[in-house]
């Protein structure tokens, strides 16, 4: 009898240490973080980078959904004669949002992949699935007129470059 008494009372005490380690008895309701309006556009585009030469979109959920789906990720960017550079904002979409700690981008030629011709570091929003920033490609560090960019967007995690939204730039 005492064993029934004393697994009835261990089992007893397994279901209700959830219930009580939860505090769920104290009558307060935990707060739930707020959800990321960018999920949609996650889901859409994902994986990707615009390079904008205009104004970037400033809308947020369905907004930034209709603009990126409206504009392609791959840009051709043009600047004048007498400019040295070529000025640009990098909207980049992620799958996941980010680890915390600063974002890296690199620019790779796209004839010469193994070659890293800039990398710039920003710190991201925390936990974000949209990044945007201005960027400016010069012509004294690398880039060059009918060139085309790889634009990588990721971060350095152990030593090693993980990607986590890539585009294209093609500079005119």
């Amino acid at each position: 009898m005492r064993i029934l008494l004393a697994g009835l009372a261990l089992l007893v005490a397994l279901h209700a240490a959830p219930v009580l380690a939860k505090g769920h008895d104290d009558g307060k309701k935990s707060a739930t973080p707020a959800a990321d309006p960018n999920v949609a556009a996650s889901k859409a585009h994902g994986g990707k980078v615009w390079i904008i030469t205009s104004n970037p979109p400033s809308g947020e959920g369905q907004d930034l959904v209709k603009w990126l789906s409206s504009h392609p990720p791959a840009a051709e960017v043009t600047k004048k004669p007498s400019d040295e550079r070529w000025p640009v904002t990098y909207l980049a979409v992620f799958k996941h949002p980010p680890a915390k700690g600063p974002l890296t981008i690199e620019f790779v030629d796209k004839k010469e992949p193994g070659v890293l011709v800039a990398q710039d570091s920003s710190q991201a929003p925390g936990g974000s699935l949209v990044f945007q920033e201005p960027y400016d490609l010069e012509a004294n560090n690398g880039f060059n007129k009918g060139h085309t960019y790889i634009v990588k967007v990721g971060q350095i995690i152990k030593k090693r470059f993980v990607t986590y939204a890539t585009g294209e730039v093609t500079l005119k």
